[in-house]
């Protein structure tokens, strides 16, 4: 296909077959990108399997909860219940928005104290979530096994991310749980195919990346 067919070849078979290339090339890149998209979703939710059967009858240190997409807070307020663990760190939380604020809609009984949930306001996007994270970690010693919260598209970011910020001593368990996204919704499709450019780029920017 990727060669010319005839000795003598004409302006307009070359064109074609350009074109023909043009098309294969494209094809199988879409293809290839659809089936990352898809092991994406799919690894994020064999993680949350994962996750429930190292919590089975014991709780984590610490539930994370990286903000976006509706559906992870109220995710966590539903863990933290099961999990008998009111200890849960909110990451990328909007200026405006308070304790109060956020859990009021979510109908927040006595199973949670409200008094031990931190909001970070500081972060603007994933790295960042991942940095404050680690921070919080650092700063408050005793949470080594941690549950990290966001949707199953966004997984393989934040843990991309963390494998790289993560220092040699810092040795902390993380566990993933996420929303699980309805792909009736096309809305959703974009926004998994958009995931897989964000990790590409995420990957080459961590490359470059020096902490210190």
């Amino acid at each position: 296909m990727f060669k010319k067919r005839y000795i003598f070849e004409t302006q307009r078979t070359k064109i074609l077959r350009y074109l023909q290339n043009i098309v294969f090339i494209s094809l199988v890149s879409i293809i290839l990108y659809a089936i990352m998209s898809l092991i994406f979703v799919l690894i994020a939710r064999n993680y949350n399997q994962e996750t429930e059967k190292t919590f089975y009858n014991r709780s984590p240190d610490l539930i994370v909860v990286f903000t976006g997409d509706s559906g992870r807070i109220p995710l966590a307020v539903q863990l933290a219940k099961k999990y008998k663990q009111s200890n849960i760190f909110i990451t990328g939380v909007y200026s405006k928005n308070s304790v109060d604020s956020l859990l009021r809609p979510l109908k927040i009984d006595e199973e949670i104290d409200t008094n031990l949930l931190t909001i970070d306001y500081l972060a603007r996007n994933t790295v960042e979530n991942v940095i404050s994270t680690l921070r919080h970690l650092r700063e408050r010693k005793g949470n080594k096994k941690i549950i990290v919260i966001s949707h199953d598209y966004h997984v393989m970011r934040i843990k991309l991310i963390f494998n790289k910020l993560m220092e040699a001593d810092d040795d902390y368990q993380l566990y993933f749980y996420s929303v699980e996204s309805d792909f009736d919704n096309m809305r959703n499709i974009k926004i998994v195919a958009k995931e897989v450019y964000k990790w590409i780029r995420t990957y080459g920017f961590l490359m470059l990346w020096s902490p210190e």
